[in-house]
């Protein structure tokens, strides 16, 4: 059974959540490709961009990652729960071995 982007998203929030990661869902009005969780921790920003099983970014998603990357950001997408835990873990550890407390 294939999961729904939704659900994929409740557990994903729920997961970062027990990472002490902040992980709010922004909706800018003048911007329907933003990325759908901005991630929060030890003053560092991530956006990921959760699509279910077997899609892909539109161009427009695309483009603002890769904006977004280019601007020193770390911004990243996937289709997979298990990579996005992956993703989160990685990004997290780094946050943790480049900033001093």
């Amino acid at each position: 059974m294939q999961l729904l982007e939704s659900r994929i998203e409740t557990q994903f929030v729920d997961y970062c959540g027990q990472l002490g990661i902040k992980c709010p869902k922004l909706k800018l009005a003048s911007e329907s490709s933003w990325p759908d969780r901005t991630l929060l921790y030890r003053g560092q920003v991530m956006f990921l961009e959760l699509k279910k099983p077997g899609e892909k970014p539109t161009p427009l998603q695309q483009y603002t990652l890769d904006n977004l990357t280019a601007d020193g950001f770390y911004a990243r997408w996937s289709s997979d729960l298990e990579q996005m835990k992956r993703i989160v873990l990685d990004w997290r550890r780094h946050v943790d071995e480049n900033i001093r407390p």
